[in-house]
């Protein structure tokens, strides 16, 4: 006795991605455009990069950088 539905099932083939020539795949597949489309530069791409990312680890309210320097910053500049 089998418990498999009497229909197989059909499997549909992975969405392929494309971007222009010299454009990134994955800035297209994320966002739908990248640094090397018109009227984009690289640190906006980065910014939505950085953003999914914190997004992702639900750091979304996060600054990115921190207001002050670290101990370790703050000694490695006395020294310098």
């Amino acid at each position: 006795m089998c418990d498999a539905p009497d229909e197989p099932k059909t499997e549909e083939s992975p969405t392929l991605h494309v971007a222009p020539p010299g454009h990134s795949r994955s800035g297209h597949r994320a966002f739908g455009w990248c640094s090397r489309c018109p009227g984009r530069e690289v640190w906006e791409e980065l910014l939505a990069w950085r953003q999914r990312d914190n997004e992702a680890v639900g750091e979304s309210t996060t600054p990115d950088r921190v207001p002050n320097a670290s101990r370790e910053g703050e000694e490695a500049t006395g020294r310098g």
